[in-house]
């Protein structure tokens, strides 16, 4: 078979490669292998003893490697192919390690997915704990290299704004590294990132605080100069609820910002981008179950960007804008319009 004309591999069976691949490079990942043929060429038994694994093993492993086409092998040496070197390099805007820990466990969620498809009653975010765990580093080198340069920096006046000191709110802050690239790029700012589940970690700014809290139900915090959402708003369910409680601890001249997968809502536009399987995927396997179980609208990335700016409008924002970004993400950035009688006292009580 060739990889094109009539003897074109057929999708399944190339999607059936593309599994055994990852799962080669998932085990590569946690055994220590995939390090020690990053470091260079090597024999099988060079790379098992770098990886203090065994022997046999190793060289079962290298010949799958080679056979996925991420490794070569010649007299006996075998080197990591430059591609996928790159791939899981910092240098990649994605952290394609954190892909395959989730990759690994992703199974373990299975059986609720199916029954959440079967029910349309959606599936607990606790259920999601160990997936998302894993997968919680997957956007980080985006974040390190736009969230400041490029998404802040580009909401007018807010770089000079931290960097003199403000207030931040983050919502669905996950693992707290967006927060922590905040906090570290504005140290006279403070950074309160929210999250249904509480994240340790002994490696954050003093700048820089994580608490538990549901977006439908935040504490009477800030008001704040900023507040973000970034990949989560389209989880959180209740849209009309969320934007309601932002605006309470918003400061009258505060900006909200949203970053979301750049898809158009048109089906046949985004499919015919290759990458589009993503959001669409995790769309149904993830995104779309927790905004179900929440009660939400049954929004996922596929829904486009049309009903965010239609639920800001509904929820009194204002200055609404849509910013695309090299990215792959889409930045909604906005104002809260005329302050409410409770964010008034909210400003008085702070």
């Amino acid at each position: 078979m060739t990889d094109d004309g009539p003897e074109a591999v057929p999708k399944v069976l190339s999607d059936l490669f593309g599994w055994y691949s990852l799962n080669l490079l998932a085990l590569g990942m946690r055994t220590g292998l995939l390090d020690a043929l990053l470091e260079g060429p090597a024999s099988s038994p060079e790379v098992a003893s770098r990886a203090e694994v065994d022997p046999r093993n190793t060289l079962e492993w290298l010949r799958g490697l080679v056979a996925a086409g991420h490794a070569s092998h010649q007299d006996g040496e075998f080197a990591m192919s430059p591609e996928t070197a790159f791939l899981l390099s910092p240098q990649f805007p994605v952290d394609v390690r954190s892909v395959l820990a989730m990759s690994a466990e992703a199974p373990l969620v299975f059986d609720d997915v199916v029954a959440a498809i079967r029910s349309g009653e959606g599936v607990p975010p606790d259920v999601y704990a160990r997936v998302g765990a894993a997968a919680a580093g997957i956007n980080t080198p985006t974040y390190v290299g736009c969230l400041v340069a490029e998404w802040v920096e580009g909401a007018a006046g807010m770089g000079e704004r931290l960097t003199a000191g403000g207030e931040v709110a983050e919502l669905g802050g996950g693992n707290g590294d967006a927060a922590k690239v905040l906090a570290e790029a504005y140290p006279a700012s403070r950074v309160t990132s929210y999250d249904l589940a509480a994240t340790a970690r002994d490696d954050l700014p003093d700048n820089l605080g994580l608490a538990v809290a549901d977006a439908r139900d935040l504490p009477r915090a800030g008001p704040f100069d900023l507040v973000y959402c970034l990949d989560s708003f389209h989880h959180l369910g209740d849209p009309a609820t969320v934007l309601g409680q932002i605006r309470e601890v918003l400061a009258d001249d505060g900006v909200l910002m949203i970053a979301e997968t750049d898809m158009s809502g048109d089906l046949d536009q985004d499919a015919a981008n290759p990458f589009s399987v993503i959001p669409y995927g995790a769309g149904l396997m993830y995104c779309l179950q927790e905004n179900l179980h929440s009660g939400g609208g049954a929004h996922s990335a596929g829904d486009g960007l049309g009903w965010i700016r239609d639920a800001l409008r509904d929820a009194g924002f204002q200055a609404i804008e849509v910013t695309g970004s090299e990215s792959g993400y889409a930045i909604i950035t906005a104002g809260p319009g005329p302050p409410s009688s409770s964010r008034a006292e909210v400003a008085q009580h702070a």
